[in-house]
């Protein structure tokens, strides 16, 4: 049995992976590389991995470093089954179509100054078409349900509580007799988030794959969130301002959804205004009413005397460019939803460049802010920023909501390890900083334990020794 670590492995996107065993090799994820433009064109076309040589897929979960490159795979020959919850089934046609029509739009804007310029024109990484072929080969299962990818191998999906829908893996893998039982846990979810369930303990797990994205660091409690955001919607709205929340469309939305609704059912907040300026968050919201099965017993008692979560009378989702207008124009106090997460594209935008001089309004930020992006530049305390090309005065207070991270942290990742009880335990999707500060950790935790920070296009193999499954060959 072989594990080929091929992407997101000193870092933390575009997650690739496949155990291989009796001749088959199935992919663990097939994300797309997010970087430097030049940098992410070449790695995402160049595939660490010959599609017509894979017997099968599984995918995580829905996000776009761990499902966005699966249109260029089935683009270069991949017709196999890519097997999935139902729910990210669902979410990948939302997250593909969108990630394919970006790469359209980015290509035709390039080829309009290559054409002036007389160079070879630009093409999509991928096209729309291939995002719908790709759905094609997608194949639904429930959280325990067991699947084989191919002969001698069972796959076996449980809770990640990450996102709606996301699944850590088992791969049970049968070799002269013997099974070993190979876990990826990546991305884990954290305990006591809104909507989804916390995420299983895998059991007799012989070789771990895990995350290290926090490995260094720790995260305020995930209970605070709501009493968090209260305090800043409560402050703003007695100095009759805005709040504007930058929201990743996927997940973080949903938690912000909740939280207002929770909220006000209890009397707590008044029905405040609400709009959701992002098409994509209005989709994935309403496949949250569709997949209750995934939800928490908290959220399915809410729903139980509400009614549907997302879509409170007071909650509006916007449709149109010139709603989306009004609502930047008008100077009610209210509270607005939009993408980008990062303030780097989208409807959020125009929000904070008519919103961000205005200092009755709150800017609150409910995710990581990578550099050089203006939701980094507004945590880091500018006082000028540049919207659109135009300088603006930041007069809008900013407020930075730490206890939202769908990441587990550095003393999650090692209890999650310890119970666990893996001997192997492998270290990606961090940061080389991050991952090697959670190795330290797992060693002074145990001792005994065989911890690995593999490299990119590593290749290691198992073998049967002393009684159990160690490293051999490579």
């Amino acid at each position: 049995m072989k594990l080929h670590f091929l992407g997101a492995v000193d870092n933390v996107t575009g997650s690739m992976h496949i155990v291989e065993s009796g001749g088959a090799r199935v992919l663990r994820d097939c994300g797309l590389f997010q970087g430097p433009r030049k940098e992410s064109r070449e790695r995402n076309r160049s595939l660490p991995v010959d599609p017509g040589g894979l017997s099968a897929m599984v995918l995580s979960h829905a996000h776009i470093d761990h499902c966005g490159n699966i249109p260029t795979l089935v683009r270069n020959g991949y017709r196999g089954p890519i097997h999935a919850t139902t729910a990210t089934t669902d979410l990948c046609e939302i997250m593909l179509k969108d990630a394919a029509f970006i790469q359209e739009q980015d290509a035709a804007y390039l080829n309009q100054k290559t054409n002036r310029k007389g160079m070879a024109p630009v093409e999509p990484l991928y096209t729309v078409e291939d995002a719908e072929a790709a759905q094609k080969l997608m194949v639904g299962h429930r959280y325990h349900e067991g699947v084989s990818p191919a002969p001698g191998m069972e796959v076996t999906f449980h809770e990640a509580g990450h996102i709606l829908g996301a699944a850590l893996t088992n791969f049970d893998v049968v070799e002269n007799g013997r099974r070993c039982r190979v876990g990826f846990a990546f991305d884990l979810g954290r305990y006591n988030l809104p909507l989804i369930r916390d995420p299983e303990v895998l059991d007799a797990v012989d070789v771990l794959v895990i995350e290290s994205t926090y490995g260094d660091r720790l995260h305020d409690d995930a209970r605070n969130a709501e009493e968090q955001l209260l305090e800043v919607v409560t402050r703003t709205l007695a100095r009759q301002g805005k709040v504007l929340i930058p929201s990743f469309a996927l997940e973080r939305a949903q938690e912000i959804i909740y939280h207002l609704v929770s909220l006000v059912s209890a009397g707590r907040l008044p029905p405040v205004p609400t709009y959701v300026d992002s098409p994509m968050a209005t989709a994935v919201s309403k496949l949250f009413g569709r997949h209750t099965a995934y939800l928490d017993e908290e959220s399915l008692r809410l729903k139980r005397k509400i009614g549907d979560i997302m879509n409170p009378r007071w909650l509006t989702y916007v449709d149109s460019v010139e709603q989306s207008k009004r609502i930047t124009a008008s100077a009610n106090p209210c509270i607005v939803i939009s993408a980008s997460g990062m303030c780097e594209h989208g409807r959020i935008l125009h929000h904070l460049k008519h919103g961000i001089e205005n200092p009755h309004n709150t800017v609150v930020i409910v995710g990581f802010q990578a550099a050089h992006t203006l939701g980094r530049r507004l945590v880091e305390g500018e006082r000028k920023v540049r919207i659109f090309g135009d300088l603006f005065d930041r007069r809008a207070e900013v407020v930075v909501l730490n206890s939202f991270s769908a990441h587990a942290d550095r003393n999650g990742l090692l209890d999650y390890v310890r119970q666990v009880g893996a001997r192997n335990v492998f270290l990606v999707h961090g940061e080389p900083s991050q991952r090697e500060a959670l190795g330290e950790g797992l060693r002074e935790q145990d001792g005994e334990l065989n911890v690995v920070l593999p490299a990119p296009g590593d290749i290691v193999e198992f073998a049967w020794k002393n009684g159990r499954w160690a490293m051999g060959g490579g």
